[in-house]
């Protein structure tokens, strides 16, 4: 009987394979008839060919699992909260972050995804094993951090891609009231021809009890990760520092001077332009979501852009226009997929170098 089980698996195996190929092959098709459309008319960055090294950022709006767990802050996005945070939604909002992430690299999904709101590593772990982002054998990076409602900020990365050489999470700022927010990531790593890449993501305190009464704490955040910068240049002055992230204020802000100020000596660029905005709120679109780009640029071609997908977008009734197609429009289930659009940024070396 025990062989006769055996005998039965090793027939029936290749069946399930092909069965799991073509569903795969299946969600792939799916995915570019639903992206196929394109970027908006004057996107030029998403026209343009991918570079050597495409690196993406995603304020990817309330990535829970639906699993209840010691914090507090979670229980709205369980499946007896406010939300009806279900497992079958929780499944189709990854499904659309898995497609996103491939049709923003045009098919050859980026080499490093910069995440935020991501409650843990459980969400990571069943993003990369999808059955769309498998096959590119995505690993991550995380680290449970202090926020007082568990969303972090972490990364995917494609090994073929970029090889880590180390990785370290910093506080947000030593500042009283700061110590239960988002961390900043700073991992480095090589690519392309031992090219060697320091990348920090960071998500900035957000405006939730007000711009002015939080500017204060982002402006703090913002001493930090210039210093950071700094420090890295000095480390390695041959190296490419790129940051990215959801700063939750304009880059010519008073909460965002410290960079500004960073930028007149060290030659800081931001990427993409402020033409193309990532964020709208009460009917004004913002730039929050932005790469900076510090060290040794000379030898690439750098571009960024914002993903602006028509499928990525949803009439805005009140104000409107169009708008993110987020997951949640207050407490109604829109099904979408963040309130952020996502941030590309491509990397290519120049032949003479």
């Amino acid at each position: 009987m025990f062989r006769f089980q055996n005998i039965l698996f090793v027939v029936l195996l290749p069946l399930l394979l092909s069965r799991v190929g073509a569903a795969t092959a299946q969600e792939h098709s799916d995915t570019q008839q639903r992206f196929s459309t394109g970027g908006h008319e004057g996107n030029e960055g998403y026209k343009a060919e991918r570079g050597d090294l495409c690196l993406m950022w995603y304020n990817v709006e309330n990535l829970f699992h639906p699993s209840d767990d010691s914090l507090a802050g979670d229980d709205e996005f369980t499946p007896a909260g406010v939300r009806g945070w279900s497992y079958r939604r929780y499944n189709q909002k990854l499904t659309s972050l898995a497609r996103v992430i491939v049709a923003a690299g045009r098919w050859q999904p980026p080499g490093v995804v910069g995440l935020c709101e991501v409650e843990g590593p459980q969400v990571l772990e069943d993003l990369v094993s999808h059955s769309i982002l498998a096959p590119y054998h995505y690993s991550y990076i995380h680290r449970d951090g202090p926020d007082h409602r568990g969303m972090d900020v972490a990364c995917l990365f494609r090994p073929e891609r970029l090889t880590p050489l180390s990785w370290e999470f910093f506080s947000p700022a030593e500042r009283e009231g700061m110590d239960q927010t988002r961390e900043m990531l700073h991992l480095r790593g090589l690519w392309g021809r031992k090219d060697t890449l320091d990348l920090i993501f960071v998500h900035f305190i957000s405006r939730y009890r007000g711009a002015g009464v939080t500017a204060t704490y982002r402006r703090e955040q913002a001493k930090k990760l210039s210093f950071l910068i700094d420090s890295l240049g000095n480390r390695s002055p041959t190296s490419l520092v790129v940051v990215g992230g959801d700063f939750n204020d304009s880059r010519d802000a008073w909460s965002l001077e410290p960079l500004s100020n960073l930028a007149s000596s060290a030659s800081l660029a931001s990427l993409p332009s402020e033409e193309f905005p990532s964020y709208k709120y009460r009917g004004v679109w913002s730039s929050i979501d932005f790469f900076l780009v510090s060290g040794a640029v000379f030898p690439y071609k750098i571009r960024g852009t914002v993903f602006n997908n028509p499928r990525l977008l949803m009439p805005d009734l009140s104000y409107g226009g169009e708008k993110p197609k987020r997951t949640y429009v207050g407490y109604s289930y829109a099904g979408g997929y963040s309130d952020h659009l996502p941030v590309l940024l491509d990397i290519s070396r120049s032949p003479f170098y």
